[in-house]
């Protein structure tokens, strides 16, 4: 049984033993056959090497031979090209000169006679234009000579007149001085408020010192009424007039730049709106303060001591008029104040002789008529003294155009287009 089992193990080693050598065998085999498959494809890709090689050569060979054939070839034409460019050229070259030569001479004919024909035409124009412009220049020299002789007659005569007015002025010199100092001091009076108050209460006392003396009885200064009110003045007006109050108001701010050149327009507008609204304030305190039924008069004087201001309000400030009639505020200026004072000591003389009041009443009637009467004409004088202002400023205006006229045709300075245009008129003083 062992045995049996032995010889059943070794005939399975050896039959491993026999697939194990088998397979070695083939193992073997396949090698060698890779080996052999990689030798003949050594062989071929060597193969194929040395073919690629030689086609190589040949073509490189072919090619060398191709690019010599073409050089040759297109030397030879190229060449030929050439020759024929360049025949072609100078044939075009010697047409080119031949025409420009023909044309250069046609052109130079032509110029020559076109040159010829300027010259004659030029020529006569010239000499038109030489006779008309020598005749032209002897006409305005001609004007020019009269224009200067009668120039200088007239500068001469005025001359003389300048040297005696000069002469007058030379007199005058001195008392403008003393004037100057005076304006002076009066224009520091009337740039300060309180100075042009004072001013305006002496310039009233003056006048009623001139006309009534120290009377006490006529008129007394600084009254103070029962509503505590102080007026600058009272005139003892007889009946039934009474006491007459007089205040001194000197709107004179406004009205200076009312004529201020040195301000704009608008500012001067603005000025003369406030210039009425100062004098309608004080035309209403007066009426408020010193007119008090049963104690004072009906009217009040409003006094301004300033001629040239009365003569604006009755002159350019007609609402402002008006105004003063209805709040029975009398606006008096130095000069209009003496009249209603004559008037009132001609009441006061008529009283003393025959107390008379229909007379009184008559003459202040007379008295009212007469003072708008000088109103109307006051005014109208205003109207034209303005109007004779403007044509006075046209007038200046007019001879200094003339003075720069002559000037300039003493100077002989003209523009050329002023030149044609006299000279195409045959007239130079417009």
């Amino acid at each position: 049984m062992v045995m049996n089992e032995y010889g059943i193990i070794m005939i399975g080693v050896a039959f491993v033993l026999m697939i194990l050598v088998l397979i070695y065998f083939l193992n073997s085999s396949r090698l060698k056959q890779q080996l052999f498959l990689q030798e003949l494809m050594n062989k071929e890709t060597q193969m194929k090497s040395n073919q690629i090689h030689e086609l190589k050569e040949k073509m490189s060979q072919d090619l060398l031979l191709f690019q010599s054939t073409m050089n040759d070839a297109l030397k030879k034409d190229l060449h030929q090209l050439n020759e024929t460019t360049m025949n072609r050229l100078f044939t075009l070259e010697k047409k080119v000169n031949d025409s420009l030569t023909t044309i250069q001479d046609v052109t130079s004919t032509n110029l020559m006679k076109f040159q010829g024909l300027m010259t004659d035409s030029l020529k006569s124009d010239f000499h038109k234009l030489n006779e008309s412009t020598f005749n032209k220049l002897m006409n305005i020299e001609h004007k020019v000579n009269e224009s200067l002789s009668k120039g200088f007659e007239s500068t001469s005569k005025t001359f003389n007149d300048l040297m005696q007015q000069i002469t007058r002025i030379d007199e005058t010199q001195k008392n403008l001085n003393t004037l100057s100092n005076e304006i002076t001091s009066l224009q520091n009076i009337l740039l300060d408020k309180k100075s042009r108050g004072t001013y305006g209460e002496v310039e009233l006392y003056t006048i009623l010192n001139n006309s009534f003396g120290d009377n006490q009885k006529l008129y007394q200064r600084q009254y103070k009424l029962s509503n505590d009110k102080v007026a600058d003045c009272v005139i003892f007006a007889p009946e039934p007039l009474g006491k007459i109050m007089i205040d001194s108001k000197f709107p004179f701010e406004n009205y200076n730049k009312m004529y201020n050149q040195s301000l704009d327009e608008k500012a001067r507008l603005q000025a003369r709106g406030q210039f009425a609204s100062d004098v309608k304030k004080h035309l209403k305190d007066i009426h408020d303060k010193y007119i008090i039924q049963g104690e004072t008069a009906e009217i009040a004087f409003m006094f301004i001591p300033a001629e040239a201001i009365f003569a604006e309000i009755f002159g350019n400030f007609d609402e402002l008029v008006q105004l003063s009639y209805q709040y029975h505020v009398y606006i008096v200026s130095p000069t209009t104040l003496m009249a209603y004072i004559t008037a009132i000591k001609a009441i006061y003389i008529g009283q003393q002789r025959n107390k008379q009041v229909e007379v009184i009443q008559q003459v202040l009637n007379d008295l009212a008529v007469e003072f708008k009467r000088f109103d109307t004409r006051f005014s109208d004088l205003n109207k034209r003294f303005i109007n004779m202002n403007q044509d006075f400023e046209k007038i200046t205006t007019t001879s200094s155009k003339l003075i720069k006229r002559f000037d300039r045709i003493e100077k002989m300075e003209f523009t050329k287009e002023e030149l044609d245009d006299k000279m195409n008129n045959n007239n130079y003083i417009e």
